[in-house]
C-alpha cells in the first residue's frame, strides 16, 4: 500500500515535468537537444558521484573493522587470556549488533553467563563485556569488561536500590525502584557467580 502511494505521488509530481519537457521537445527538437547537453552531463556526474559514494560506503561497512573474527573460533585465545568463552549454542543478536559491536546471547534460561558484547575499533577488538545473572540474588546482575589494549579486567555489579523516592507535582511521595551500578573487586565478582 505504501509503494502505491509513493508511485502515485511520483506520477503526480514528475508527470507534469516530463510532459513539459515533451512539449518543449515537440516545439523545437534541435534546440531541445542542445539545451539537454548540460543536464545530461550533470546527471552523469551525479550518477558517478552517487555510485562512488555508495560503493565506498559499502566497502567501509564490509571491511572495517579490519579484524572482526572474534566469534566461537576465537575461544582458544579467550582461554589463554582467561576470558569467558562463547558456547556452541549461543547466537548473535543481529537486532542489537552493529558494525563495531557484536552481541552474543545464550539461549533460555539465561542464568549464569548469559551475554557477551564484543566491541571493535578500526583495527580489531577493543573490549569484551560478559554479563552474568545469579537467580539466587533477585534483581541483580554483574559484568566484567576485558580491555584488550591494557590487558586488564574491570568488574561491575548492578543492584536494585529501593531507597530512592520522588515527590510528584501534587505533593505525593512516589517510591522508585532504581538500580545502582557499583565497581567491585574480582573476589566479589567470583562470589556473585558462585552464590
Amino acid at each position: 500500500m505504501d509503494y502505491l502511494i509513493i508511485f502515485v505521488l511520483g506520477i503526480l509530481i514528475l508527470g507534469p515535468v516530463f510532459y513539459a519537457y515533451y512539449l518543449d521537445y515537440k516545439a523545437d527538437p534541435k534546440e531541445f537537444s542542445l539545451g539537454m547537453k548540460p543536464l545530461k552531463k550533470g546527471l552523469i556526474h551525479g550518477l558517478v558521484f552517487f555510485v562512488a559514494y555508495y560503493g565506498i560506503n559499502k566497502i567501509y561497512e564490509l571491511t572495517i573493522p579490519l579484524n572482526k573474527k572474534h566469534g566461537i573460533e576465537f575461544n582458544t585465545e579467550r582461554e589463554k587470556l582467561a576470558i569467558p568463552k562463547i558456547k556452541e549454542d549461543w547466537k548473535i543478536d543481529n537486532h542489537y549488533s552493529e558494525q563495531f559491536k557484536t552481541e552474543w546471547w545464550k539461549p533460555e534460561p539465561r542464568n549464569g553467563h548469559f551475554k557477551k558484547i564484543i566491541e571493535y575499533g578500526v583495527f580489531g577488538v577493543k573490549y569484551e563485556t560478559d554479563y552474568y545473572h545469579n537467580p539466587n540474588l533477585k534483581g541483580t546482575f554483574a559484568w566484567s569488561i576485558y580491555d584488550y589494549n591494557k590487558n586488564i579486567f574491570v568488574y561491575f555489579m548492578e543492584q536494585p536500590n529501593d531507597k530512592l523516592i520522588e515527590v510528584t507535582e501534587k505533593g505525593k511521595i512516589k517510591h522508585l525502584k532504581s538500580s545502582k551500578t557499583i565497581g567491585i573487586t574480582k573476589s566479589e565478582f567470583d562470589n556473585y557467580k558462585t552464590e
